[in-house]
Protein backbone atom coordinates (compact mmCIF):
# COMPACT_ATOMS: atom_id res chain seq x y z
CA UNK A 1 0.00 0.00 0.00
CA UNK A 2 1.22 3.51 -0.79
CA UNK A 3 0.79 6.22 1.83
CA UNK A 4 -0.40 9.59 0.51
CA UNK A 5 1.25 12.89 1.44
CA UNK A 6 -1.63 15.19 0.56
CA UNK A 7 -4.75 16.43 2.27
CA UNK A 8 -7.03 16.66 -0.79
CA UNK A 9 -7.50 14.40 -3.78
CA UNK A 10 -9.00 15.24 -7.19
CA UNK A 11 -10.32 11.84 -8.22
CA UNK A 12 -11.40 10.86 -11.72
CA UNK A 13 -14.34 8.47 -12.11
CA UNK A 14 -14.30 6.45 -15.36
CA UNK A 15 -11.39 4.02 -15.13
CA UNK A 16 -10.55 5.00 -11.56
CA UNK A 17 -13.64 4.33 -9.43
CA UNK A 18 -15.56 2.25 -11.95
CA UNK A 19 -15.68 0.91 -15.48
CA UNK A 20 -19.19 0.92 -16.84
CA UNK A 21 -21.52 -0.28 -14.09
CA UNK A 22 -18.84 -2.13 -12.13
CA UNK A 23 -16.66 -0.66 -9.41
CA UNK A 24 -12.90 -1.11 -9.76
CA UNK A 25 -12.08 -3.78 -7.16
CA UNK A 26 -11.09 -2.10 -3.90
CA UNK A 27 -11.89 1.44 -5.10
CA UNK A 28 -14.75 2.09 -2.68
CA UNK A 29 -12.73 0.80 0.26
CA UNK A 30 -9.77 2.97 -0.77
CA UNK A 31 -11.90 6.13 -0.78
CA UNK A 32 -13.28 5.22 2.64
CA UNK A 33 -9.75 4.75 4.00
CA UNK A 34 -8.57 8.06 2.55
CA UNK A 35 -11.52 9.87 4.06
CA UNK A 36 -10.79 8.19 7.36
CA UNK A 37 -7.38 9.86 7.29
CA UNK A 38 -9.01 13.26 6.87
CA UNK A 39 -8.32 13.60 3.15
CA UNK A 40 -10.88 15.66 1.23
CA UNK A 41 -12.13 13.98 -1.95
CA UNK A 42 -13.42 15.76 -5.05
CA UNK A 43 -14.79 13.46 -7.76
CA UNK A 44 -13.97 15.23 -11.00
CA UNK A 45 -15.03 13.87 -14.39
CA UNK A 46 -14.74 15.02 -17.97
CA UNK A 47 -17.76 12.91 -18.88
CA UNK A 48 -20.64 15.37 -19.32
CA UNK A 49 -23.29 12.79 -20.17
CA UNK A 50 -24.86 12.36 -16.73
CA UNK A 51 -26.29 14.86 -14.27
CA UNK A 52 -24.77 15.50 -10.85
CA UNK A 53 -27.64 13.61 -9.25
CA UNK A 54 -27.08 10.66 -11.57
CA UNK A 55 -23.39 10.56 -10.68
CA UNK A 56 -24.26 10.76 -7.00
CA UNK A 57 -26.75 7.93 -7.41
CA UNK A 58 -24.21 5.76 -9.19
CA UNK A 59 -21.53 6.34 -6.57
CA UNK A 60 -23.99 5.77 -3.75
CA UNK A 61 -25.11 2.57 -5.46
CA UNK A 62 -21.50 1.38 -5.38
CA UNK A 63 -21.34 2.06 -1.65
CA UNK A 64 -19.90 5.58 -1.48
CA UNK A 65 -21.57 8.32 0.55
CA UNK A 66 -21.27 11.39 -1.69
CA UNK A 67 -22.57 14.94 -1.37
CA UNK A 68 -23.35 17.27 -4.27
CA UNK A 69 -20.38 19.53 -3.63
CA UNK A 70 -18.04 16.54 -3.93
CA UNK A 71 -18.92 15.98 -7.61
CA UNK A 72 -17.63 18.23 -10.40
CA UNK A 73 -18.38 17.57 -14.07
CA UNK A 74 -17.18 19.21 -17.25
CA UNK A 75 -20.84 20.02 -17.99
CA UNK A 76 -21.13 22.14 -14.82
CA UNK A 77 -17.84 23.86 -15.55
CA UNK A 78 -18.87 24.60 -19.14
CA UNK A 79 -22.20 26.06 -18.05
CA UNK A 80 -20.51 28.17 -15.38
CA UNK A 81 -18.03 29.63 -17.84
CA UNK A 82 -20.75 30.43 -20.37
CA UNK A 83 -22.84 32.09 -17.67
CA UNK A 84 -19.87 34.22 -16.61
CA UNK A 85 -19.42 35.30 -20.23
CA UNK A 86 -22.97 36.55 -20.54
CA UNK A 87 -24.60 33.64 -22.35
CA UNK A 88 -27.53 33.47 -19.92
CA UNK A 89 -30.70 34.01 -21.93
CA UNK A 90 -29.01 33.02 -25.18
CA UNK A 91 -29.43 29.93 -27.33
CA UNK A 92 -27.41 26.75 -27.79
CA UNK A 93 -27.31 23.77 -30.11
CA UNK A 94 -26.14 20.85 -28.01
CA UNK A 95 -24.47 17.59 -28.88
CA UNK A 96 -24.59 15.83 -25.53
CA UNK A 97 -26.62 14.08 -22.88
CA UNK A 98 -28.82 14.99 -19.95
CA UNK A 99 -25.96 16.23 -17.79
CA UNK A 100 -24.94 18.90 -20.27
CA UNK A 101 -28.49 19.93 -21.06
CA UNK A 102 -29.43 20.26 -17.40
CA UNK A 103 -26.31 22.29 -16.60
CA UNK A 104 -27.01 24.73 -19.42
CA UNK A 105 -30.64 25.02 -18.40
CA UNK A 106 -29.62 25.90 -14.85
CA UNK A 107 -27.83 28.99 -16.15
CA UNK A 108 -30.76 29.96 -18.42
CA UNK A 109 -29.25 28.94 -21.73
CA UNK A 110 -32.01 27.76 -24.05
CA UNK A 111 -31.23 24.48 -25.85
CA UNK A 112 -32.68 24.34 -29.38
CA UNK A 113 -33.47 20.75 -30.37
CA UNK A 114 -35.62 21.47 -33.41
CA UNK A 115 -33.62 19.84 -36.26
CA UNK A 116 -34.62 22.72 -38.55
CA UNK A 117 -32.87 25.26 -36.30
CA UNK A 118 -29.28 25.82 -37.43
CA UNK A 119 -28.69 29.25 -35.91
CA UNK A 120 -27.65 29.69 -32.27
CA UNK A 121 -25.32 31.72 -30.10
CA UNK A 122 -23.18 28.72 -29.16
CA UNK A 123 -22.71 25.08 -30.11
CA UNK A 124 -21.77 22.96 -27.09
CA UNK A 125 -20.30 19.50 -27.67
CA UNK A 126 -19.99 16.70 -25.14
CA UNK A 127 -20.30 12.94 -25.05
CA UNK A 128 -23.41 11.71 -26.86
CA UNK A 129 -24.29 8.04 -27.30
CA UNK A 130 -26.90 9.03 -29.88
CA UNK A 131 -24.56 11.12 -32.04
CA UNK A 132 -25.56 11.11 -35.71
CA UNK A 133 -24.49 12.57 -39.02
CA UNK A 134 -27.46 14.92 -38.77
CA UNK A 135 -26.22 16.21 -35.41
CA UNK A 136 -22.75 16.78 -36.89
CA UNK A 137 -24.23 18.60 -39.90
CA UNK A 138 -26.44 20.82 -37.76
CA UNK A 139 -23.61 21.75 -35.38
CA UNK A 140 -21.19 22.51 -38.21
CA UNK A 141 -23.72 24.67 -40.07
CA UNK A 142 -24.46 26.65 -36.89
CA UNK A 143 -20.77 27.35 -36.32
CA UNK A 144 -20.30 28.47 -39.92
CA UNK A 145 -23.25 30.81 -39.36
CA UNK A 146 -21.56 32.46 -36.41
CA UNK A 147 -22.11 30.30 -33.31
CA UNK A 148 -19.23 29.94 -30.87
CA UNK A 149 -17.92 26.36 -30.57
CA UNK A 150 -17.33 25.05 -27.06
CA UNK A 151 -16.59 21.51 -25.90
CA UNK A 152 -16.91 19.96 -22.47
CA UNK A 153 -13.83 17.82 -23.14
CA UNK A 154 -11.74 16.34 -25.93
CA UNK A 155 -11.04 12.84 -24.56
CA UNK A 156 -10.54 10.55 -27.55
CA UNK A 157 -11.88 7.53 -25.68
CA UNK A 158 -13.29 6.42 -22.37
CA UNK A 159 -13.08 3.09 -20.53
CA UNK A 160 -16.35 1.23 -20.80
CA UNK A 161 -16.83 -1.98 -18.85
CA UNK A 162 -15.02 -4.34 -21.23
CA UNK A 163 -13.21 -2.09 -23.73
CA UNK A 164 -12.44 1.47 -24.77
CA UNK A 165 -15.25 3.36 -26.51
CA UNK A 166 -14.92 6.52 -28.63
CA UNK A 167 -15.17 9.56 -26.40
CA UNK A 168 -16.37 13.14 -26.76
CA UNK A 169 -13.11 14.06 -28.47
CA UNK A 170 -13.91 11.75 -31.36
CA UNK A 171 -17.30 13.43 -31.79
CA UNK A 172 -15.76 16.87 -31.46
CA UNK A 173 -13.10 16.14 -34.10
CA UNK A 174 -15.77 15.35 -36.69
CA UNK A 175 -17.55 18.65 -36.02
CA UNK A 176 -14.30 20.64 -36.05
CA UNK A 177 -13.35 19.04 -39.36
CA UNK A 178 -16.77 19.76 -40.82
CA UNK A 179 -16.85 23.45 -39.85
CA UNK A 180 -13.14 24.30 -39.94
CA UNK A 181 -13.13 25.78 -36.43
CA UNK A 182 -11.34 24.56 -33.30
CA UNK A 183 -13.43 24.43 -30.15
CA UNK A 184 -12.59 25.98 -26.83
CA UNK A 185 -12.35 23.03 -24.44
CA UNK A 186 -13.42 23.36 -20.80
CA UNK A 187 -12.59 19.99 -19.21
CA UNK A 188 -9.35 18.53 -17.90
CA UNK A 189 -6.52 19.43 -18.45
CA UNK A 190 -7.70 22.88 -19.53
CA UNK A 191 -7.77 25.78 -17.04
CA UNK A 192 -11.56 26.13 -16.55
CA UNK A 193 -11.92 22.64 -15.04
CA UNK A 194 -8.70 22.77 -13.05
CA UNK A 195 -9.53 26.21 -11.64
CA UNK A 196 -13.00 25.02 -10.65
CA UNK A 197 -11.47 22.02 -8.86
CA UNK A 198 -9.01 24.26 -7.04
CA UNK A 199 -11.86 26.50 -5.86
CA UNK A 200 -13.74 23.49 -4.50
CA UNK A 201 -10.63 22.48 -2.53
CA UNK A 202 -9.71 25.96 -1.31
CA UNK A 203 -7.85 25.80 1.99
CA UNK A 204 -6.16 22.48 1.27
CA UNK A 205 -2.41 22.52 1.82
CA UNK A 206 -1.36 19.81 -0.63
CA UNK A 207 -3.52 18.51 -3.49
CA UNK A 208 -3.01 15.38 -5.57
CA UNK A 209 -4.84 14.24 -8.68
CA UNK A 210 -5.49 10.60 -9.50
CA UNK A 211 -6.57 9.50 -12.95
CA UNK A 212 -6.11 7.02 -15.75
CA UNK A 213 -5.20 9.60 -18.41
CA UNK A 214 -1.77 11.27 -18.43
CA UNK A 215 -2.94 13.77 -21.08
CA UNK A 216 -5.95 15.03 -19.12
CA UNK A 217 -6.04 14.14 -15.42
CA UNK A 218 -2.30 14.28 -14.82
CA UNK A 219 -1.48 17.10 -17.24
CA UNK A 220 -4.04 19.28 -15.51
CA UNK A 221 -2.62 18.49 -12.10
CA UNK A 222 0.96 19.01 -13.26
CA UNK A 223 0.10 22.47 -14.60
CA UNK A 224 -1.10 23.46 -11.13
CA UNK A 225 1.85 21.96 -9.28
CA UNK A 226 -0.20 19.13 -7.76
CA UNK A 227 1.04 15.60 -7.14
CA UNK A 228 0.09 13.24 -9.93
CA UNK A 229 -0.99 9.62 -9.52
CA UNK A 230 -1.58 7.39 -12.55
CA UNK A 231 -3.73 4.28 -12.24
CA UNK A 232 -3.55 1.47 -14.79
CA UNK A 233 -7.18 0.43 -14.35
CA UNK A 234 -8.48 2.60 -17.20
CA UNK A 235 -7.11 3.66 -20.59
CA UNK A 236 -3.34 3.59 -19.92
CA UNK A 237 -1.33 0.36 -20.13
CA UNK A 238 1.87 -0.48 -18.26
CA UNK A 239 3.87 -0.18 -21.48
CA UNK A 240 2.42 3.26 -22.20
CA UNK A 241 3.12 4.41 -18.64
CA UNK A 242 6.78 3.41 -19.01
CA UNK A 243 7.13 5.67 -22.06
CA UNK A 244 5.66 8.81 -20.53
CA UNK A 245 7.75 11.95 -20.90
CA UNK A 246 6.25 13.54 -17.79
CA UNK A 247 6.65 10.82 -15.21
CA UNK A 248 3.86 10.78 -12.59
CA UNK A 249 4.73 10.92 -8.91
CA UNK A 250 3.11 7.50 -8.54
CA UNK A 251 2.07 4.76 -10.96
CA UNK A 252 -0.19 2.13 -9.38
CA UNK A 253 -2.42 -0.68 -10.59
CA UNK A 254 -5.57 0.92 -9.26
CA UNK A 255 -6.74 3.31 -6.57
CA UNK A 256 -6.99 0.29 -4.29
CA UNK A 257 -3.20 0.52 -4.00
CA UNK A 258 -3.46 4.07 -2.68
CA UNK A 259 -4.25 4.51 1.03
Amino acid sequence: MISPSFDALVCDLDGVIYRGARAIPGAVEAIDRLRGRGIKILFCTNNSNSTIQQYMGKLQGLGLDVSEDEVLTSAKVTAGVLQARGFAGKTAIVVGGAGLREALGEVCISVKDDPQVTVADVVVVGFDLGFTYEAMRRAAVAVRRGAALVATNDDASFPAEEELWPGAGAILSSIETACGVRAEVMGKPHPPMMEAAARRLEGSRAIAVVGDRPDTDLAGGLARGWRTILVLSGVTTTAQAERLENVPDLVIGSIADLA
